[in-house]
């Protein structure tokens, strides 16, 4: 029970909109500033550099961070410092941000930059819904670039890795097929009861063309001898194959056990 008690609190402190809930759930689960509890988010980190996706690892790697500052300095002292940064990265971001803004941007531009205002993934599924053609229009994701290059130039290192965030998303939605993207989307989410909810969200997933191609997939990590990469796609297939017999609520379920092996523990 003590390991999955630590699991759930885990996913609880990863997954807080701001490091003042963060905060909160560490002062209600002291267990996270465990050696053990360390040790997970670390092994997280480095399975999520393995198979490419840095984002996530940088994520988890601020968040290990803070939980060791926390132990020399104390919870209060060290969330602090860390709102504090996020404070002046957000305030770097946004004036950068704006000087890149076009005054007289073009109709396609001004729908680039809804999205490059989307403040929550709610809102960007929503402008992606409002304005299919940036799935489907180059000029869209040439226009990132564009933003890109110009923030290169420009020195502006807090903008220049918030567009390439963006860049990553439309060229996700513009190369990949719709059944890919929500494969995509399965496995980017930080946490499996994200992945359950994209589970369920896309049961195109569970389909034997999901289960081929994760299949395809795994056997080209292998052929590339990237056997982190295709270790982390199986359970990825097993979990698919599991929510096909049981249902995404019971699979999700039972590979957060503390037993199951599995790339996000």
């Amino acid at each position: 029970m003590a390991a999955e008690r630590l699991s759930e609190a885990l996913e609880q402190f990863v997954n807080t909109e701001d490091w003042e809930q963060a905060r909160h759930v560490v002062e209600r689960n002291r267990e996270l500033l465990s050696d053990q509890a360390l040790a997970l988010l670390h092994e997280s980190v480095a399975d999520y550099r393995a198979v490419d996706r840095d984002d996530v690892a940088d994520y988890l790697q601020e968040h290990e961070a803070v939980l060791r500052r926390s132990r020399e300095v104390g919870i209060e002292q060290a969330f602090a410092e860390a709102a504090d940064r996020a404070r002046e990265t957000e305030e770097v971001r946004k004036k950068q941000m704006d000087a890149l803004r076009p005054e007289k941007p073009t109709p396609l531009q001004q729908t680039v930059w809804k999205l490059l205002d989307a403040v929550s993934p709610e809102e960007i599924d929503q402008v992606f819904a409002e304005h299919p053609e940036l799935s489907r229009d180059p000029k869209a994701l040439e226009y990132v670039d564009e933003l890109m290059q110009r923030a290169t130039e420009a020195g502006y290192r807090e903008a220049n890795h918030y567009l390439q965030e963006f860049h990553e998303l439309l060229r996700a939605y513009f190369e990949l097929p719709p059944l890919l993207q929500a494969m995509r989307e399965f496995m980017a989410v930080p946490t499996w009861t994200e992945s359950r909810d994209v589970l369920k969200r896309h049961p195109e997933l569970m389909s034997d063309e999901a289960l081929q191609t994760l299949d395809s997939l795994i056997d080209a990590a292998r052929a590339q001898e990237d056997e982190a990469t295709a270790r982390a796609m199986e359970v990825y297939r097993e979990v698919i194959a599991r929510s096909r017999e049981v249902g995404p609520d019971r699979a999700i379920e039972e590979i957060t056990q503390p037993e199951e092996p599995h790339p996000r523990s």
